[in-house]
């Protein structure tokens, strides 16, 4: 490979490139402007077969040591913090601490041109007795993981869950594992006890109430049995990434090279290569029909099939694979948001069309025109919060969370299969 370096700013400057495909990595460091020569040895029937179809990306870092440091500061800022289920504990406990707060909403402004606004009333208190069996409830928590979740989706939310009742008694339904949370999987949790742990991990929650026709649709013994199927599984970390990705090139947004992420688990595989099989390479196995490949493997086979590890990515998640990983059995895979999606299925509430809730981002589950849509149905203590005139109602969190394309798109055969991500304005494609 020939790499022409030109035009330094100064006599000090230089470039580090990242060559790298699913098989081969390597760093180069360029100090002097010319000509350059890279040479690659790629002996093996693998790596031939990767390079001959889909080359070697070259990655640039545009800063230099000063720059990188200093992003990689910013970066742990959005992270670090609230790593415990210790609600007293300061920094490491449940609340999010302030730098990390402030760290997110820039990243949300700065990334997705999404400002959030504080509240003068940051806590409303609604009757339980108002919130119904399939209302789905909105989360977003300043904790740099859901912000993620929220810049690849276009979502203005990070976590998704289910009101449920049982025997009258209402409960909060959902697919968890955080590290501030005290219990993990497919669980339920009633909603005293789900709402004083949402305070203290300092959520910002949004009810979103089903509409009346919807609230008669929903099945309510069907969405009870569909739990008690699924409870106790383990989060679906087995798809994290595929209801996101629709298609090859279009479901990144700027910043993220939709060929970095095969390259990245590729270099964590030989790391810890359990977990980038859980991740990442199971779910891949059961796109291709073969089974216990690794990267390269797979990068080859599906060159063998004119195709590239791209466009194995972007086929779409089947609802009943059942995923192994490192358990016996893991079992059926869902998210958050794939959850409540499965649990609507089951209730009923997709009619007739074939649709596979484990390609749902929580985005997808609040622009289902399944929502009540006269604010003046909801509790007056909602009307006169600071969100008047919408018809869902926050009643938790410091800054007002908004839902561009909510309750606008009605159920149709293969819903949100092939969606592009259309940044900044994540607008929904037609059908897709």
């Amino acid at each position: 490979m020939i790499v022409n370096t030109q035009n330094p700013k100064n006599h000090w400057c230089h470039d580090t490139i990242f060559f790298a495909n699913s098989e081969y990595h390597h760093l180069e460091p360029f100090f002097f402007h010319g000509r350059h020569v890279v040479q690659f040895e790629m002996p093996t029937e693998i790596e031939q077969a990767d390079v001959g179809f889909n080359g070697i990306s070259v990655f640039s870092f545009c800063d230099g040591i000063v720059g990188e440091v200093e992003s990689l500061f910013n970066f742990l800022k959005c992270f670090v913090g609230g790593l415990s289920d210790h609600p007293h504990w300061p920094v490491i406990g449940t609340h999010v601490p302030e730098y990390q707060e402030k760290a997110n909403l820039k990243f949300l402004t700065e990334s997705m041109e999404y400002t959030m606004e504080p509240r003068e009333k940051q806590t409303i208190d609604i009757d339980p007795d108002l919130i119904k069996s399939g209302d789905y409830v909105a989360i977003m928590r300043l904790d740099g993981l859901d912000q993620i979740i929220m810049y690849g989706t276009g979502s203005h939310s990070g976590h998704s869950v289910m009101a449920l009742r049982f025997d009258g008694e209402l409960f909060i339904v959902e697919s968890q594992d955080a590290w501030y949370w005290p219990t993990h999987g497919l669980q339920r949790t009633p909603w005293a006890k789900w709402i004083k742990q949402a305070e203290e991990a300092d959520f910002h929650v949004t009810w979103c109430p089903l509409s009346e026709e919807a609230a008669e649709r929903f099945d309510e013994k069907a969405a009870q049995d569909f739990f008690f199927e699924t409870e106790g599984l383990p989060y679906g970390y087995h798809n994290f990434l595929y209801g996101w990705i629709d298609t090859a090139n279009n479901n990144w947004p700027p910043l993220l090279a939709f060929n970095f992420a095969p390259i990245m688990f590729s270099l964590l595989e030989k790391v810890v290569p359990n977990v980038v099989f859980t991740f990442f390479t199971e779910a891949l196995n059961f796109r291709l029909g073969t089974k216990d490949l690794n990267i390269s493997e797979i990068t080859a086979h599906a060159a063998k099939q004119n195709m590239s590890l791209a466009d194995v990515m972007a086929m779409n998640e089947q609802d009943g694979w059942v995923y192994y990983g490192e358990e016996p059995r893991d079992g059926l895979s869902m998210v958050c948001s794939a959850y409540v999606a499965a649990v609507w299925k089951a209730a009923g509430m997709f009619g007739d069309n074939d649709v596979n809730a484990t390609e749902f981002s929580p985005k997808d589950v609040y622009v289902m025109n399944f929502f009540e849509s006269d604010p003046a149905k909801l509790p007056q203590e909602c009307q006169d919060s600071d969100d008047q005139g919408v018809t869902y109602c926050q009643i938790r969190g410091k800054y007002k969370m908004t839902f561009p394309y909510y309750n606008t798109v009605a159920p149709y055969q293969q819903m949100f299969q092939s969606c592009s991500v259309n940044w900044p304005t994540y607008e929904v494609d037609p059908n897709c």
